[in-house]
């Protein structure tokens, strides 16, 4: 369960360096509004996909492990079933978020047009 634990933190923190500094590229020097359109643009443009559906997918199932183990470890007192089952609710409940964030994100839960201030970073 550490080693778990430790795995997505480390994941969280990776993920969280390369999120704000994209933010803060997005805002300063591209000028862009870094709003839904700004994370849904790489979904977008191939190849880039092949980098944000496992980027922004892990990210979520990361937090919600993350705090599936830290549910886990506050419940030391409780049954180890139980302690196991709420870890893998979590788990799974962030394996659901994840795929619905990355749907939405490419555009398969509603329509979505990208406009093309947002895709072009990605096409120089």
């Amino acid at each position: 369960m550490a080693w778990l634990q430790a795995v997505s933190g480390t994941y969280l923190a990776l993920f969280l360096v390369i999120h704000v500094s994209a933010i803060a590229v997005g805002r300063l020097a591209m000028h862009l509004d870094t709003k839904f359109y700004f994370a849904a643009a790489g979904f977008h443009v191939p190849p880039f996909q092949l980098f944000f559906i496992p980027y922004y997918f892990l990210a979520v199932v990361a937090l919600f492990t993350h705090v599936g183990c830290a549910s886990y470890w506050s419940l030391a007192g409780r049954s180890p079933r139980l302690r196991r089952t709420l870890l893998s609710v979590m788990v799974a409940m962030g394996c659901i978020a994840g795929v619905a964030i990355d749907l939405s994100l490419a555009g398969r839960l509603q329509p979505l047009t990208i406009p093309a201030a947002y895709l072009a970073p990605y096409k120089r």
